[in-house]
């Protein structure tokens, strides 16, 4: 059953958007022999605040290091060209020369909504119930005073399923209406990471038995008894690896659909982050019992890496922007931080034997604790990497460390407001499917530049 679901997924998620039935008529577009390079841009000061009164002359552009003209040049209220790389031809807009060298200050952006879309989607499958009640609140504030002026707006959350919780609306008020619904809290339950988090304080429990039968401190002695443990935690990680599988496949269809829309479209993709390698979190609480044991320095079998990187090939592709809001904000990153994952309470399965030699009774934050909040660091930075990767590829945003929501989702909406769009043609005409790095630089010093790192090049489907 899940080998259709992306085509469904496409299909229902294109019927939110209303994209069968708004699809207008397309003009007559003259094509010439050369491939364009779309690349949205967003500059901002020392404080944050978007710079929109700059010229194509303030701009440097380089692709592989080498510089290129300038063909084309938008501002925000420009209409955006679907793909990054397809054959048009273009006029040049005017350019004019800033009256002196100082940096331009920032202002307002001048265009208004029109034709931009924002779809802020929540991870249902890896946040917590509460990172998605502080998402759910800090939401409301956002729509509570959000002003629209043309733009729309799409509620998802990505879990085992797609669902559509609002469709495309230019009211937000519809979105405010929605996130109040009781309902909604169900839909963002943190079911699935409850599940996990259980199954890793049950598995700290398991390694306390484990190490009561070995000498934790000499595996060789339980070979076999490890590598038993090992393929036991493959065993576990397995389904995990298949539901992530899924849950980025879910992403690919989101931004494939979004990528239809004319406009600015811009994904915030809301989550306490996800491990590419579903092993590892396991591997991290059997590696603070077993140091020694280089089995549990691993990735693990799964690499989820290629699945990701499908997502982020077809943002780029399409000019889809993402900003990832780390939604787990300043939580304690360990693994014994609370309940049975407390190293310095053991349960009463535990050995004492085993605490007294790991962990001194006399105080806490002992050898095992240790390891176990140093791994934890590790996954909790793993997990975020992801996030990352999907936003500075994409020329976003990724929030992190913080647990102020609401700042974060009102600068990614005027991220999706405030931006330039430079064009030019591709040196290399070689469609052999490799990245092609870009650089963007202004000649202003105090400004900060940021764009989609790169294309690869390959022919459009």
């Amino acid at each position: 059953m899940f080998q259709r679901a992306p085509e469904r997924l496409c299909m229902l998620f294109a019927w939110s958007l209303g994209l069968w039935a708004q699809t207008p008529d397309k003009p007559p577009v003259i094509r010439v022999d050369v491939r364009q390079v779309l690349v949205p841009v967003v500059v901002t000061d020392d404080k944050g605040h978007h710079v929109t009164s700059l010229k194509a002359s303030d701009f440097r552009i380089f692709e592989d290091g080498t510089p290129q003209e300038i063909a084309a040049f938008f501002t925000d209220a420009s209409p955006l060209v679907d793909t990054p790389a397809a054959p048009r031809e273009r006029t040049p807009a005017p350019s004019v020369e800033p009256a002196s060298t100082a940096a331009p200050r920032a202002t307002a952006s001048p265009g208004g909504d029109a034709g931009r879309t924002f779809v802020i989607c929540v991870d249902a499958l890896h946040s917590a119930s509460a990172s998605s009640a502080r998402t759910r609140q800090a939401l409301i504030h956002l729509f509570e005073q959000e002003k629209s002026a043309g733009a729309r707006y799409v509620l998802l959350a990505i879990g085992r399923q797609l669902q559509v919780l609002q469709t495309a609306t230019p009211d937000p008020a519809v979105i405010l209406s929605k996130l109040r619904n009781p309902a909604l809290a169900l839909a963002l339950s943190g079911g699935d990471a409850a599940a996990l988090r259980s199954q890793l304080d049950d598995l700290k429990n398991r390694m306390f038995d484990f190490c009561r039968s070995c000498d934790c401190n000499s595996p060789v002695a339980c070979n076999l008894q490890a590598q038993n443990l090992k393929s036991s935690l493959d065993g576990q990680a397995e389904p995990w690896g298949v539901l992530r599988e899924q849950f980025l496949g879910q992403m690919k269809s989101v931004v494939e659909e979004l990528a239809k829309l004319p406009g600015g479209r811009t994904l915030i993709l809301v989550s306490d982050g996800f491990s590419l390698q579903p092993a590892r979190e396991f591997y991290a609480v059997a590696a603070s019992f077993l140091p020694k044991d280089q089995r549990f320095r691993l990735a693990g079998p799964t690499d989820l890496e290629p699945r990701l990187e499908a997502v982020i090939r077809e943002a780029v592709k399409r000019n889809v922007r993402i900003d990832s809001v780390n939604s787990a904000g300043l939580a304690q990153s360990s693994l014994s931080a609370s309940g049975s994952m407390d190293a310095s309470t053991p349960s009463d399965r535990s050995a004492p034997s085993v605490i007294s030699r790991r962990v001194p009774s006399s105080s806490r934050g002992g050898t095992l604790q240790t390891e176990m909040d140093r791994h934890a660091a590790s996954v909790v930075f793993q997990n975020g990497s992801g996030l990352a990767e999907l936003a500075q590829s994409t020329g976003g945003l990724y929030f992190h460390d913080s647990n102020d929501l609401l700042r974060q989702f009102r600068t990614a909406l005027a991220d999706g407001r405030e931006y330039y769009i430079l064009a030019y043609a591709a040196p290399n005409a070689a469609l052999d499917g490799k990245f092609r790095r870009i650089t963007v630089e202004v000649k202003y010093k105090r400004l900060h530049v940021r764009a989609k790192s790169g294309y690869w090049a390959e022919a459009q489907n």
